[in-house]
């Protein structure tokens, strides 16, 4: 998308609050610079702290956001986050950005069981954790209007259409997530 398009797409996010997990580099670092941009509250969640508080430094008006470290793969690390964006905002994010992810290229015969659970864990329950825990806080208040139930938007990737090689653990994740995402799109529209 080019950028002209994204901004008039971010600029309906104005005033609103937002967690991007994986905020701390990459496209997650590029969402969170854009929506702090559009007049978003932005919510910095990263593995390494020092990277989510430098993406906050990079930020328009960084005084208005939070930069927090999160384990995406542990649950009462999202809890927490979600909880400092609730105590900090007055509600939980209305908005998350799935973008944390690991990619490890790796002949498939070398792929070895702690590299592929570290993919695994990181890119597919961690999409899954964190979506769950966010549509939990989302749930517990009152349901408003269409903008105050929230949105997810998860980061698969186009290697999980066209598969390449030397990624069999990454393309097996990101197809999760895709299939992850359209099954409880399905089930929370209900």
């Amino acid at each position: 998308m080019a950028p002209d398009a994204f901004n008039s797409q971010v600029a309906l996010v104005t005033e609103t609050r937002r967690c991007v997990p994986g905020g701390g580099s990459g496209m997650g670092r590029a969402t969170c610079l854009q929506l702090a941009q559009a007049g978003a509250r932005v919510v910095v969640a990263d593995l390494s702290e020092e990277a989510a508080r430098h993406t906050l430094s990079l930020m328009a008006n960084p005084e208005h956001h939070l930069a927090l470290q999160v384990d995406v793969t542990q649950q009462s690390a999202v809890e927490r986050v979600i909880a400092a964006a609730r105590d900090r905002y007055g509600k939980p994010p209305s908005l998350l950005v799935n973008s944390a992810g690991v990619m490890r290229t790796s002949p498939f015969l070398d792929e070895t069981e702690a590299r592929l659970d570290r993919v695994i864990n990181v890119n597919l329950k961690g999409t899954f954790l964190v979506t769950q825990v966010f549509i939990k806080a989302l749930l517990e208040g009152e349901r408003g209007a269409v903008e105050e139930r929230g949105a997810v938007v998860n980061i698969a990737s186009i290697a999980a259409k066209v598969c390449p090689p030397l990624m069999a653990s990454y393309v097996a994740t990101k197809a999760g997530v895709i299939a992850f995402t359209k099954s409880c799109a399905a089930e929370m529209a209900k």
